[in-house]
């Protein structure tokens, strides 16, 4: 917690190796790790939180009934709210005193870039981007064709040619732009469309409750495991191969009883 607290980051990464530690532990005002990051405005550590920490309770409340989510809100931590949002936070739930919602506790608290946030991805709450079924599209390419039409003077021309104009995003604030910030730090959402996600038929969107990192290796070992014609056709020797093809199967010579497959190594 103190940790979490205060944004040491590398604390946080090494302990999520502890099979004993308990994320969810509470302290005595009923704050959790998560909490203390999220209203501290750590948004890279609520990411590592989110990501590697098995069995993170987002809907976790303390002793006033405030969930992660909403104590984010109060403090105007804007990016925090987005990745609790994207990690499945639900953003319906409301406090048992005043009976107020993460977006109802932001307006009362003036936090304007968090209700903004929460209205951009609101307006994009699914990575279509992701989905297999996607078709890349240039987002510039609307202005430039208007552009063309419009028969720009030889002022605009000379400008065009001496700078680089960048046009706006279409998904400028939305669920893309949120996760390219986080793991490239690079606002542009070809990187995202160029990379392959793990369930092409279930993009990331708002309020889904994703996976964890070792949730993912664990489902990716099963796979291996439950695919062992796959791997052992890789390690097989091509020659050991069409020999038993040409036995039936035995891979002993009958003519000499040795074995073909350390023959043909040998060989």
């Amino acid at each position: 917690m103190v940790a979490c607290y205060h944004g040491f980051q590398s604390v946080v990464a090494l302990l999520s190796r502890c099979p004993f530690l308990d994320v969810n532990q509470q302290d005595k005002e009923g704050d959790t790790a998560l909490m203390l990051a999220a209203q501290a405005g750590h948004v890279s550590l609520v990411s590592h939180l989110i990501n590697y920490y098995v069995g993170l309770d987002l809907e976790r409340r303390d002793q006033r009934g405030l969930t992660a989510l909403m104590k984010a809100a109060m403090r105007d931590r804007s990016e925090c709210v987005a990745a609790l949002l994207m990690a499945g936070a639900d953003l319906t739930a409301v406090d048992p005193v005043r009976g107020k919602t993460a977006l109802e506790w932001a307006f009362l608290t003036d936090s304007f870039d968090t209700v903004q946030r929460i209205r951009q991805l609101l307006r994009r709450p699914q990575v279509e981007q992701l989905s297999q079924h996607y078709q890349p599209e240039w987002p510039a390419l609307p202005g430039l064709v208007a552009q063309a039409r419009a028969a720009p003077s030889l002022l605009e021309r000379l400008q065009a040619t001496l700078t680089l104009p960048f046009a706006q995003s279409p998904q400028e604030g939305g669920v893309l732009d949120h996760l390219v910030t986080i793991t490239t730090s690079l606002a542009s959402p070809f990187l995202t469309t160029a990379c392959h996600t793990l369930c092409p038929d279930l993009p990331p969107a708002l309020g889904t409750r994703r996976k964890s990192v070792p949730e993912l290796l664990v489902e990716a070992r099963a796979q291996v495991f439950r695919e062992p014609k796959a791997v052992s056709s890789c390690l097989e020797i091509p020659g050991a191969q069409d020999g038993e093809e040409e036995t039936g199967g035995s891979r002993t010579d009958p003519q000499s009883g040795e074995d073909r497959l350390g023959w043909a190594g040998s060989r």
